[in-house]
């Protein structure tokens, strides 16, 4: 049976594919700078991982910012720009309805704009208020939503789901949750409301030197990990862009026309076996 490193530990998953060997580095990176103890650019000292702390950091973030793109947190424009241009080669938008999850200031509208795309509703969901504003101030055509998308209770399904830049941040909402079990609580959750597909980014495991350097903390993947949990679904996927970041479309259905699930309760039972 093929298998797949966990957490520097190896575990089978039944008709997955093989990947590359993952002990060469460890699964998650925690640095912090000098002024914000072990908890990393996030927080203050003395906070705790929790949504409403990541929502705060953001805020805070667009305060400054505003409308720019560090408001995101990304290191470039073009690190953010390369994951949009991704989807638009995959995926026509024209004419579908679109779920922005952790919209941030709204710059993917802003691209869709510039682009001439003109998705036929757009709807922008993010915890950090203080975002949000900005993204009904810019784009008022778009439903923009405060909340946090694991509690929201979405009254419709919609084309295509986005996420870019979300997986890095969940360990403020699943804190006791391993990396892996929060990534597909994160795309199975997203799936449940799109019905072609599911766009999301997240750092792969070259960011792990960039977070040594900049005292950052980081929460990174293999892109061979999610190829071999994605066993049986139909995904592009690319590094190409931007090799820090790599982002992935999955398709709704699978190849017979199956809507793709996973099996959250069986992969968190042979996490817990690592433990």
């Amino acid at each position: 049976m093929p298998e797949i490193s966990l957490n520097g530990k190896d575990i089978a998953l039944q008709g997955a594919a093989p990947v590359a060997s993952t002990n060469s580095a460890p699964a998650a990176a925690v640095h912090a700078k000098k002024d914000t103890a072990l908890y990393g650019k996030y927080l203050v000292p003395g906070e705790k991982m929790t949504p409403e702390a990541l929502a705060g950091y953001y805020n805070r973030n667009v305060e400054e910012a505003k409308e720019a793109y560090d408001a995101n947190d990304w290191e470039s424009p073009e690190q953010m720009y390369s994951q949009f241009e991704f989807l638009v080669e995959h995926i026509d938008l024209t004419g579908k309805t679109l779920l922005d999850v952790g919209a941030g200031n709204g710059l993917f509208f802003e691209f869709l704009t510039q682009r001439g795309i003109e998705p036929e509703e757009s709807t922008a969901i993010d915890i950090a208020e203080g975002q949000i504003e900005i993204v009904r101030q810019r784009f008022p055509d778009v439903t923009a939503i405060a909340a946090d998308f694991f509690k929201y209770e979405f009254e419709e399904s919609y084309d295509v789901v986005t996420m870019f830049g979300v997986a890095p941040c969940l360990k403020f909402i699943f804190p006791e949750k391993d990396r892996i079990s929060a990534l597909l609580r994160l795309l199975d959750r997203a799936l449940k409301y799109s019905r072609v597909g599911v766009a999301v980014s997240f750092l792969n495991h070259n960011c792990y030197l960039s977070a040594e350097e900049e005292g950052y903390e980081y929460v990174y993947h293999y892109p061979e990990e999610l190829c071999t949990l994605l066993s049986g679904a139909r995904y592009d996927l690319s590094t190409v862009h931007n090799d820090l970041v790599t982002t992935c479309f999955i398709y709704t259905h699978d190849a017979t026309g199956q809507p793709f699930r996973f099996d959250l309760n069986r992969i968190d039972s042979m996490l817990n076996l690592l433990k």
